[in-house]
C-alpha cells in the first residue's frame, strides 16, 4: 500500500484507491497527452469537430447541405456524453499551463516596458498585485495563483466541478477561439453541492474522501438543480473576462479550439474565505498554496508598507481569530505535557524540581515552509509547531504528540522527551499586534461616535470644535459616514462667519478682503450692485436671524449683535449733528465720519457728514493757503473743487482765488508770447519773472521755467563771455584761457536769439587768434583749408618728424636690402623702434618696409614706392632707377608744404601776444625742439672747411632724413647736395639753393570750375542760371584773403624742389654708368605692367639695357664697381643678376639686372642723344607720368587704387589728407 499517501502497513477495512491507481485503471480521469504547437492543437480540433459532426446532423433543403453546428448542438451533445454509460470520447486539453514558462497572452513590464497595457490593473500578470490584493503580502510567487495559467482547449474538453484554491477569487480571460461555456454554483450552495455530489455517487467518496478536489467529477446542472442547487450557465467569447467568486464551484466545456489565460486575486473580503479554505484543506489533509497565518503576520507587520485602516478593517477580525486560535491549541498541547510531568513554558520550575524535557524555541526570524509543515494534514503550522529531534518531522499544535514521528511512545512524545516546541510569536506578541491593528480599525468609529457626542450634548455646538471634528475626520483616510454632513453644515457656518466679519471689523478698506463674499460676480456693475445690496444696516439684523436658524456658536455672534447696537447708536448721533453743524468742530465731524465708515453699511447719515467734512477741509485749506504761493493749476483746482463741494458764490476766499486766477492767466498770456518772439525782449521777461519770484501771483511752473531757462542762458553767456575776455588780458600766458573753450562758447551764442553785451570785443579776440592760425595755415600751405586741419597736420607732421629726424636709433650704415620673406607688417608696426626684428629702416621716409620697394642704382637704398608716387604698373622689370637723393633732378612729391625751421620758430614767438591759449602749442613746440635737436646733431657734418669725400655717405644719409621730413632745414638741406654733387656729381650742373619746398600735387578744380568744364563754357556768367554760383554762399565768421584761382595746371617735367627743371642729355659714358633698379614687393602675385606707348621715351634715371659689365661711376670710396658690389640678398659674395624686378623663386629673393657690353638701350641712346624715333623729346613726359601716375590712375579708377592700397600696405599714415581732398572740392590749393 505504498502508492497511498501517506502510505500504510496494513490494508484498511474499506475500499482505498488513489487517484493514480483510479487511472491506472483506466475507469476515469485524465491522462498524459501529446505535444503541440498552436498551429498543429489548432488543426487537430478543427479535424476532430468536422469528423466527429459530420454525419450527425439533419439535412438542410435550403442550405442543401447539412446543417451547420450550433452553439446548442454542441451543449446538448456533450451533457448526452456525460450522462451515457456506454458511449466514450476522447479529447485533449491544454491545461494549467505556465506562464512564466510559454510566455502570457498579456504585454508584459519585462518585455514591453512602453506598453500602457503592461501596468493596467486588469492585466493579469498584475491583477494578482493590485494594491488592495492581499496577495501583495506573499512573499514568494505562487504558480497558478499570482502567476497566470494558460489553457488551450478543444470540442468537448472540459474542467470538472471545482472551487479555486484557498477559496480564492478567479479571473479568466479568453483571448481568441471558440466559446467556453461555464456553470457557476453560489458560494452559499457550496454546502447544498458538495450533500449532491455525494448522493450521486456515494461509493466513490467512500473511497475517495477528497474527490471533489481532485477535478474527476461532472453531475449535471438537472441532477444539481433537483438537490435544491442552483446553477447559473454563461457563453464566454473571445475578449470578455469570467470572475469566480469564493467558494463557488464551478465546471464547463469549450466548443472548439480556443486560447483562456486565468489567475487568483484576493479582495479585502476574501481574508475569511482564505481562512475557512485553510481548514477544510487541512481537514482533507490536502497541500496549501501558501501560508495563511505568515500572510496575516506579514500584512499587520507592514512589510509591504505602512498598516492602513482598510488593512486594519480586515486585518483585526483575523489576527482576533489566530489569536484565539493559537491560544486554544497550545493550551490543548500544554494541558496534555503538564499531564505527564513538569512544564518550562507556562510554569516556573524550581532547581529542586523534576526537569521538564520538553525543548522550547522562540524563533527570532521565519524558516523555509517545508521546515514548519504538519507532515500529517499538511497544514503549515507557522505561529506553533513541535518538531522531533529524532526524524526531524513537525506536526502541527493539533497533531503534536500524537503522531507516530518516532520510536517514542505516546507518553514520552506528550511529555516531551526529544522533541522542541517552537514559537514565530508569544502569546503577549500576538495579543500586542492584535490590540494595535484593532485600534487602527476602531479610528472611524471612534470619531463617529464623538461626532453624536457633541451634538446630542449642545444644541448649538461651538464652531471651533466642529472645525476641529472637521479636520480630524479629514486625516483618517477612510470613508466616515457623517463626514460629508458636517462638512457642509461647517462651510455654512464659516460663510455667515465670513459675512459677519465684514460688519465686524472696523476699517472700511478690509471690507472687500474677501473676494468670495464681496466679488462674486464678473462685472463692474454687476459687482457694485452686489456691493450696495451687502452694505445695507438690514443685512446685520438679517445675519442675527440666520444664525439662529442655522443653530450653532461663535464669538462672531456676540460681536455682530454688538455692533448692530453701535449702529443703532452711531444714527442718532449723526442725525444730531447735522441738525446743528455749526456747533461742532471739524475734527468732530471727521472723527463721526471715520466711526460710521467703519462699520461697513450704507447710511444716508455718512454721505452727508462726508459732505459737511470736505466743505470745512476746504474752507480750513483756502484759509491757510491764501498767504502761500500757489500754482495756477492749483489755484484752478481749488476753485473746481470748491464749485464741485457747492461752496457759497459769496464765500470770502472763492472770490478772492477767482481774482488770483484771472491775473495768473493774464501772467501767463504775455510770458508765452515774449517766450515765443523772434526777438526776445529781455527787460521784459526779467520783469516777468520778478513779478512770479515775488509769489504775487499764481503761475505754470512750465512757464516760469521756460522764461528762466531763457534768462539764465542769456546771463551764463554774459558771464562766460566776461571771464573769457577778461583772462585774456592776464599777463602770464599759461592762465589765458584755451581757444576751445572760446570756440564753444562763440559756438553756444548762436542758439542766443540776441548777442549779450562784450559779444564784438570777444569776437575781435577770436579773430587775432584765428588769424595767427591761418597765418601757420600759410606756413604748411594749407591757406584754403579749414582751422582744425591745421593741428591734424601738424600732428602728421611731428609723427614724421620724430622718424626722419631720430638720431639715436637711425644712424649711417651701408645698403641694406629688405627681409621680404615675411608678409609686410601692419601699420600698427611701421615705427621700427618698437620691434627688434624690424630694425632696418629704409627710404626718405626712415621706415620699415612695406608694400613695393625700388632700389637706387646708385646709393643701393631702398625706396617706398608710395613714397615716391611710383606706381607698381608703371615700371618694367629691366627698369633703373636713381634715386632723388643721389640725382637732385628727380623730384621728391610732397603733399604739403614745407615751413622752414626758422618761420616755425617766429610762428611759435607770436603765441605769446595772442590772447588765447592754442590747441597747437604743445605740437609745434615738440616739432620745432625735435628739429632743433637733429639741427645740432648735423652741425658738426654741416662745415665746408672740415668736409672731406670720405663723409659723402654720411651727408647722402643725413640729406635722406632731412628731405623726408616734412620742415624745411634749408641750410642743411643746400649744403648737403651742393657736397654730394660736389664729391659724386651725377647732374652736369650743380643743384640751384633751395629756399622753400612747396606741394607738388596738382591743385584740383573746384567746383565751378567742374561745372564749367562739364558745359564746356569759359566764363561762369555763361553757365545756366540755376547753377550759378550765388555771390557769399559759404558763410564765413571772418573773412580770409583769397589767392587768385590758378589756371588749371598741366603735367610738368621732373623737377627738383628749386623748380629748375630737369636735363634730358648726358654723354654716353655718364649714361653707360647707370645699372638697373631692383624692385622689391611683398607681393609676388603683383606683377609690373607693360610700359606701352614709351617705346620712345628717353629719361636719365630709368634705363633699359640687356645684360652688360657695369663700370665704376664715381669715386672708388663711395660707390664699389659692379662686379664686386655686395648684394644685400646675398651677404658679401658677388652674383650674377638676371633682368626682372621681381623674383620668381618666391619672396625675399632679388635679381639683379646688369648692363653687358654692347647692348643697345634705347633710353641709353637717348641720354646719348641717341637716335631713337622721338630723341629726347618724350622722356619729361614719360618720368612724369610715372610720377604721376599713381594720382590719375586713382582719380580715373579709384577702386583700383583702393586694390592697389590692400595689396602694397595698409596706408594710414596721413589721416588728414583724406579731410583735405574733400575740402579741396571747394576750396582751390595755392600756386
Amino acid at each position: 500500500m505504498q502508492c497511498l499517501d501517506p502510505p500504510v502497513a496494513a490494508r484498511p477495512d474499506y475500499d482505498w484507491n488513489c487517484p493514480r491507481c483510479l487511472v491506472g485503471d483506466g475507469q476515469f480521469g485524465f491522462e498524459e497527452g501529446g505535444i503541440y504547437s498552436l498551429k498543429q492543437f489548432q488543426e487537430k480540433a478543427a479535424d476532430f469537430k468536422e469528423g466527429y459532426f459530420q454525419n450527425k446532423m439533419p439535412f438542410d433543403p435550403v442550405l442543401n447541405c447539412s446543417r451547420p453546428v450550433t452553439e446548442d448542438d454542441i451543449e446538448r451533445e456533450f451533457w448526452r456524453l456525460v450522462a451515457s454509460l456506454e458511449e466514450t470520447v476522447e479529447v485533449e486539453y491544454g491545461a494549467d499551463i505556465h506562464s512564466t514558462t510559454h510566455g502570457s497572452g498579456f504585454p508584459t513590464i519585462e518585455k514591453n516596458p512602453q506598453d500602457p497595457y503592461s501596468t493596467d490593473p486588469w492585466n493579469l500578470n498584475i491583477l494578482p498585485y493590485h494594491p488592495d490584493s492581499l496577495f501583495r503580502h506573499i512573499k514568494s510567487d505562487i504558480s497558478g495563483m499570482t502567476v497566470p495559467w494558460l489553457y488551450v482547449g478543444m470540442i468537448f474538453s472540459t474542467f470538472c466541478w471545482h472551487n479555486e484554491d484557498h477559496y480564492a477569487y478567479s479571473a479568466n480571460y479568453q483571448h481568441f477561439g471558440a466559446t467556453k461555456t461555464w456553470y457557476g454554483i453560489p458560494g452559499e450552495d457550496a454546502e447544498k453541492f458538495e450533500a449532491a455530489m455525494r448522493d450521486a455517487v456515494p461509493e466513490l467518496f467512500e473511497t475517495q474522501p477528497d474527490l471533489l478536489f481532485q477535478l474527476v467529477t461532472l453531475l449535471t446542472p438537472e441532477q444539481l438543480k433537483k438537490a435544491g442547487v442552483r446553477v447559473y450557465a454563461l457563453d464566454q467569447r473571445a475578449g470578455q473576462l469570467v470572475i469566480t467568486f469564493p467558494q463557488a464551484y464551478h465546471a464547463g466545456f469549450n466548443h472548439g479550439f480556443n486560447f483562456n489565460e486565468a489567475v487568483n486575486f484576493a479582495p479585502n473580503d476574501w481574508e475569511p474565505f482564505g481562512d475557512a479554505g485553510v481548514e477544510r484543506l487541512q481537514q482533507f489533509r490536502r497541500q496549501p498554496c501558501f501560508s495563511h497565518d505568515e500572510l496575516l503576520w506579514t500584512a499587520a507587520e507592514g512589510a509591504s508598507g505602512a498598516v492602513t485602516i482598510q488593512t486594519a478593517k480586515w486585518l483585526a477580525p483575523a489576527l482576533e481569530r489566530l489569536r484565539d486560535r493559537e491560544i486554544v491549541q497550545r493550551k490543548l498541547y500544554l494541558d496534555k505535557h503538564k499531564h505527564e510531568g513538569p512544564c518550562a513554558v507556562t510554569d516556573t520550575v524550581g532547581e529542586d524540581d523534576p526537569k521538564c524535557q520538553l525543548g522550547f524555541v522562540i524563533d527570532e526570524e521565519d524558516v523555509p515552509e517545508e521546515e514548519y509543515q504538519c507532515t500529517y494534514c499538511k497544514a503549515y503550522a507557522y505561529m506553533s509547531r513541535f518538531k522531533c529531534d529524532e526524524s526531524g518531522k513537525v506536526m502541527c499544535m493539533l497533531h503534536a504528540g500524537t503522531y507516530d514521528c518516532c520510536t517514542m511512545s505516546a507518553e514520552e512524545r506528550q511529555a516531551g522527551k526529544g522533541h522542541t516546541l517552537h514559537y514565530r510569536r508569544t502569546a503577549e506578541a500576538i495579543e500586542g499586534m492584535y490590540q494595535k491593528v484593532a485600534e487602527k480599525a476602531q479610528l472611524p468609529e471612534q470619531w463617529e461616535e464623538k461626532v453624536e457626542k457633541l451634538l446630542e450634548e449642545d444644541p448649538t455646538p461651538p464652531l471651533k470644535t466642529l472645525r476641529a471634528l472637521l479636520n480630524e475626520g479629514e486625516r483618517i483616510p477612510y470613508p466616515l459616514k457623517s463626514l460629508p454632513t458636517l462638512k457642509s453644515f461647517v462651510e455654512r457656518c464659516n460663510e455667515w462667519v465670513e459675512e459677519a466679519t465684514n460688519y465686524i471689523v472696523r476699517k472700511q478698506q478690509n471690507r472687500r478682503k474677501n473676494e468670495k463674499a464681496w466679488r462674486k460676480g464678473s462685472k463692474a456693475a454687476e459687482m457694485e450692485e452686489r456691493d450696495r445690496e451687502l452694505r445695507k444696516v438690514e443685512n446685520v439684523k438679517k445675519l442675527l436671524k440666520d444664525a439662529d436658524k442655522i443653530g450653532f456658536d461663535c464669538p462672531e455672534i456676540t460681536q455682530l449683535r454688538e455692533r448692530a447696537e453701535a449702529i443703532d447708536k452711531f444714527q442718532k448721533d449723526a442725525r444730531s449733528a447735522i441738525a446743528n453743524p455749526l456747533l461742532h468742530q471739524t475734527s468732530e465731524f471727521e472723527e463721526l465720519l471715520e466711526l460710521g465708515k467703519g462699520y461697513n453699511v450704507d447710511m444716508p447719515e455718512i454721505d452727508k457728514i462726508d459732505k459737511i467734512v470736505q466743505q470745512m477741509k476746504w474752507n480750513d485749506r483756502a484759509r491757510d493757503n491764501r498767504g502761500q504761493f500757489l500754482t495756477l493749476k492749483e489755484v484752478s483746482d481749488l476753485i473746481e473743487e470748491g464749485d464741485k463741494l457747492e461752496i457759497p458764490k459769496f464765500n470770502d476766499y472763492l472770490i478772492h482765488y477767482r481774482e488770483q486766477r484771472s491775473h495768473g492767466l493774464q501772467w501767463e498770456e504775455k510770458a508765452k508770447e515774449l517766450v515765443t518772439a523772434e526777438v526776445v525782449h529781455y527787460p521784459q521777461l526779467e520783469a516777468l519773472s520778478a513779478q512770479a519770484q515775488a509769489a504775487a501771483l499764481p503761475v505754470s511752473p512750465e512757464t516760469l521755467a521756460q522764461v528762466e531757462q531763457i534768462l539764465n542762458k542769456q546771463r551764463e553767456a554774459h558771464r562766460q563771455i566776461v571771464s573769457l575776455y577778461e583772462r585774456s588780458r592776464e599777463e602770464d600766458p599759461l592762465k589765458r584761457p584755451k581757444y576751445a573753450e572760446v570756440r564753444e562758447t562763440m559756438e553756444n551764442l548762436t542758439e542766443l536769439n540776441s548777442k549779450p553785451n562784450g559779444t564784438l570785443d570777444l569776437e575781435k579776440e577770436q579773430k587775432r587768434h584765428e588769424d595767427w592760425m591761418r597765418k601757420g595755415k600759410k606756413l604748411f600751405g594749407k591757406a584754403n583749408a579749414p582751422l582744425h586741419i591745421l593741428k591734424s597736420h601738424m600732428e602728421y607732421v611731428l609723427e614724421r618728424n620724430v622718424d626722419c629726424f631720430d638720431i639715436n636709433a637711425d644712424k649711417p650704415r651701408l645698403p641694406a636690402e629688405p627681409a621680404s620673406r615675411e608678409p609686410s607688417p601692419s601699420e600698427a608696426k611701421l615705427h621700427s623702434w618698437e620691434d627688434p626684428r624690424f630694425r632696418e629702416v629704409f627710404c626718405i621716409c626712415r621706415r620699415i618696409e612695406a608694400g613695393m620697394m625700388i632700389e637706387c642704382e646708385l646709393c643701393h637704398e631702398w625706396y617706398h614706392g608710395k613714397c615716391l608716387k611710383i606706381a607698381r604698373g608703371k615700371v618694367k622689370d629691366d627698369e633703373k632707377y636713381t634715386c632723388p637723393i643721389c640725382d637732385w633732378r628727380v623730384r621728391i612729391p610732397r603733399d604739403a608744404a614745407r615751413p622752414k625751421l626758422e618761420d616755425l620758430q617766429a610762428w611759435q614767438d607770436e603765441i605769446a601776444t595772442l590772447p588765447f591759449q592754442p590747441d597747437e602749442e604743445d605740437i609745434l613746440s615738440k616739432i620745432i625742439d625735435n628739429a632743433q635737436e637733429f639741427r645740432s646733431h648735423v652741425a658738426p657734418f654741416c662745415n665746408p672747411v672740415m668736409a672731406t669725400a670720405d663723409e659723402c655717405e654720411t651727408q647722402r644719409f643725413y640729406l635722406r632724413k632731412i628731405e623726408g621730413a616734412e620742415i624745411l632745414l634749408a641750410f642743411e638741406t643746400n649744403f648737403f647736395r651742393q657736397e654730394l654733387h660736389k664729391w659724386s656729381p651725377v647732374a652736369p650742373e650743380p643743384p640751384p639753393v633751395l629756399e622753400n619746398s612747396k606741394s607738388t600735387r596738382k591743385p584740383r578744380p573746384t567746383k565751378l570750375q567742374k561745372l564749367m568744364a562739364q558745359h564746356g563754357v569759359d566764363d561762369p556768367e555763361q553757365l545756366p542760371q540755376s547753377l550759378r554760383t550765388k555771390p557769399h554762399q559759404f558763410k564765413r565768421k571772418s573773412s580770409e584773403p583769397s589767392s587768385s584761382r590758378p589756371q588749371p595746371l598741366q603735367p610738368a617735367p621732373g623737377r627738383s624742389d628749386s623748380g629748375t627743371p630737369t636735363s634730358h642729355t648726358f654723354p654716353a659714358g655718364t649714361a653707360s654708368m647707370h645699372s638697373g633698379p631692383i624692385l622689391m614687393s611683398s607681393d609676388v602675385s603683383h606683377h609690373p605692367t607693360n610700359l606701352a606707348g614709351y617705346a620712345g621715351s628717353h629719361d636719365p634715371h630709368f634705363t633699359m639695357s640687356p645684360q652688360s659689365a657695369t663700370s665704376p661711376a664715381f669715386a672708388p670710396h663711395a660707390f664699389m664697381h659692379a662686379g664686386g658690389l655686395p648684394s644685400p640678398a646675398f651677404g658679401s659674395s658677388a652674383s650674377p643678376r638676371a633682368p626682372g624686378m621681381f623674383n620668381e623663386a618666391g619672396i625675399g629673393r632679388m635679381d639683379s639686372v646688369a648692363l653687358g657690353p654692347g647692348g643697345d638701350s634705347p633710353m641709353r641712346d637717348a641720354f646719348a642723344g641717341g637716335a631713337g624715333p622721338s630723341g629726347g623729346a618724350d622722356v619729361a613726359q614719360m618720368f612724369n607720368d610715372l610720377t604721376h601716375g599713381a594720382e590719375e590712375e586713382k582719380e580715373k579708377n579709384p577702386d583700383r587704387e583702393t586694390e592697389e592700397r590692400g595689396k602694397d600696405e595698409p596706408a594710414k599714415w596721413r589721416p588728414y589728407e583724406e579731410l583735405e581732398d574733400e575740402i579741396d572740392l571747394f576750396f582751390v590749393d595755392e600756386p
